[in-house]
């Protein structure tokens, strides 16, 4: 019975290690980083004979690159993938959706283990030239865009967003070291309590060491990262989502102003659309008099309302504009 129970977490293991395999070479090390995030433990050298004896293997389609040290493996280029890695077009769609919009959403540990299912899911809707499935056609049907003008985001390196949410994750203290708005170059040990995604741009929410107020720190600014063994501080009780509603992030300071707005416009369809999509639910909408709307609510005073109201100023034919500041 035991021999059994051995072979059977062994056949399991090899299960793992050949999910892991993409269509290009990776080395044992990587193999070995993929398992470990998934709670996998094995050692190296077995790790690199179990990977011997899949590539040696006649039924199992990997492949082994000993021409440099070390060593890569891939599962073969004319194979198929294996049916627990070969998803139905329905569930292909639904991967490559999450794969999309949830890459800044998860740590980098956690995203590598996804790997071989989202690898597996564009195999399936990358059909054959001349053949388009409805599945793969729906993503040329769909699109989600923003309310300010399109740039170009920023380039994030994946080693520091790796290394910035993995400390995230594991919450520990990360030394950093990153160029200010200014460019001037700076080093800072630092606690990770949020990553927030504003348009095309990755901020980290953090608290420099010595000092209890938030900074918001970009990603793309960062030029290298060193998880400490330190435990982060001011993670219990802070959440993120609601850190953001108090304020507009990067638009305010660390002091918020909190308003009572009062609108005056008459354009019918922007009351039409105030209503259908309102700021928030405080927000109310009243005819004053024939053919004036106004439109009252609590907002947080921010640059982005100021550029909001001078965009619809025009359109919305806006005739008052009051801002009456209430007690935070």
């Amino acid at each position: 019975m035991a021999r059994t129970s051995s072979g059977f977490s062994q056949a399991l293991i090899y299960l793992e290690i050949i999910k892991r395999l993409p269509r290009h070479w990776v080395t044992s090390s990587e193999i070995m980083q993929s398992l470990k995030s998934a709670g996998i433990e094995i050692e190296t050298l077995t790790l690199q004979r179990y990977l011997k004896e899949l590539a040696e293997s006649d039924e199992i389609p990997v492949e082994r690159d000993t021409r440099s040290r070390p060593y890569g493996y891939r599962l073969a280029s004319f194979s198929n993938t294996f049916s627990f890695l070969s998803p139905s077009p329905q569930e292909s769609l639904l991967l490559k959706l999450i794969q999309e919009y949830l890459k800044y959403q998860l740590p980098g540990k956690l995203a590598k283990t996804l790997d071989p299912f989202f690898n597996a899911a564009m195999d399936k809707l990358d059909t054959p030239l001349g053949h388009v499935t409805k599945e793969r056609h729906w993503l040329d049907k769909i699109a989600v865009i923003s309310d300010t003008l399109p740039r170009i985001p920023p380039q994030v390196l994946p080693r520091i967003f790796d290394d910035v949410t993995n400390a995230l994750y594991e919450e520990k203290k990360i030394q950093v070291k990153y160029r200010n708005a200014e460019g001037e170059k700076k080093e800072a040990v630092l606690s990770p309590l949020g990553l927030v995604q504003q348009d095309g741009r990755l901020y980290l929410v953090c608290q420099f060491d010595g000092y209890n107020n938030y900074r918001h720190l970009a990603l793309h600014r960062i030029d290298s990262v060193k998880q400490l063994k330190d435990n982060a501080q001011g993670v219990s009780g802070f959440k993120v989502k609601e850190y953001i509603k108090s304020r507009h992030f990067n638009y305010t300071g660390d002091k918020t102003r909190l308003i009572h707005l009062i609108l005056d416009f008459k354009n019918p369809q922007t009351k039409t659309y105030l209503e259908e999509s309102p700021f928030n639910r405080s927000q109310k909408i009243t005819e004053p008099e024939t053919g004036l709307y106004r439109l009252e609510a609590n907002l947080v005073d921010s640059i982005l309302l100021d550029g909001w109201i001078k965009m619809w100023e025009e359109e919305a034919r806006i005739v008052r504009v009051d801002k009456t500041k209430l007690q935070n």
